[in-house]
């Protein structure tokens, strides 16, 4: 098959009873029928296509084991691990699509879900299920990602490249979207053309280093006209010493301090101005390129924010 779903599997980890009932981690935290959620996205096919580097199918299982051993924050609540999607060949549309009835579903049950990809193809999946669970909502969709992704879908069909394009031929008029951390370097003139035109906010990735507050209006602007946010979180947008292991490492990147104030920024203003944020997912994670797991512990600390803030 070249899509298959693969229920979750038990979650190991280091364990300290010597340290009392206190000593939580979060492999000890994984139950049925929680308020927050994962669900594994397993596919490169995006990836492939846009011919970047080969690996992003085994991220999901690389970021559960970097959560695994984590810490529980103090009150943290048990959270459920839905399983994996997995694409086995380059059957990317059906992969997407039954992505986005599995969201779908989980958002009925859950008031949060955190998709672990897979390729930034996985982003259009996520949207078509947020959409089909709010049909009516405004959505507001922000992007850490030093790439654009708005490239047109070509002879070779979708890819990592062209989720954001994608949403937006599926509804022009309701199209929201705010990328934060872009690289001029990495878009090309083409894509920021493309951007203007179709009224995408950024914010760049030069000024972010400069300010970490400097996309704090732009978040509050977007959250302040949605219904519901949709986030998303292409690990390629951390410095090649912080994230070396993704399908196109940066040079530059805006650094994880800035990146963890832009999630929590995204998340105190959902609440602030009761726009929830029910879905975020976390891209590009490439463990074949990630010996030291630098990378899986960077996007893990990302994906314990989300999962537990909030609560």
């Amino acid at each position: 098959m070249a899509v298959e779903f693969i229920p979750a599997a038990p979650w190991n980890g280091r364990s300290d009873p010597e340290d009392g009932a206190d000593a939580v981690r979060l492999h000890h935290l994984i139950a049925d029928d929680a308020s927050r959620a994962v669900l594994g996205f397993a596919s490169e096919a995006g990836v492939i296509r846009n011919k970047g580097r080969k690996g992003a199918a085994a991220g999901p299982a690389s970021l559960r084991n970097a959560l695994a051993n984590m810490a529980a924050p103090s009150g943290a609540e048990p959270f459920s691990d839905l399983g994996n999607i997995v694409i086995t060949d380059d059957d990317l549309e059906e992969g997407q699509a039954a992505l986005s009835a599995r969201i779908s579903d989980a958002l009925e049950r859950h008031d949060r879900l955190v998709v672990l990809g897979g390729g930034h193809e996985t982003a259009f999946g996520s949207y078509c299920g947020i959409a089909a669970q709010f049909v009516s909502k405004r959505i507001g969709i922000i992007n850490l990602d030093a790439h654009l992704d708005l490239r047109l879908v070509g002879d070779n069909g979708p890819s990592s490249g062209t989720p954001f394009a994608q949403i937006r031929a599926l509804r022009p008029e309701h199209f929201d979207y705010l990328c934060l951390g872009v690289a001029e370097e990495s878009n090309t003139q083409a894509l920021m053309n493309r951007a203007q035109e179709w009224g995408v906010a950024m914010v760049s990735d030069h000024a972010l280093i400069a300010d970490k507050h400097a996309a704090d209006g732009a978040i509050r602007e977007i959250i302040s006209r949605s219904e519901i946010v949709y986030l998303t979180i292409d690990i390629d947008v951390l410095p090649h010493y912080q994230a070396p292991g993704v399908s196109a490492p940066a040079a530059r990147g805006v650094d994880l301090s800035t990146i963890e104030h832009l999630v929590d920024h995204v998340l105190v203003t959902c609440r602030e101005l009761d726009c929830p944020c029910p879905l975020a997912d976390i891209v590009e994670l490439s463990p074949p390129h990630d010996p030291q797991n630098v990378t899986a512990k960077s996007a893990a600390l990302l994906a314990r924010r989300l999962l537990f803030a909030d609560l």
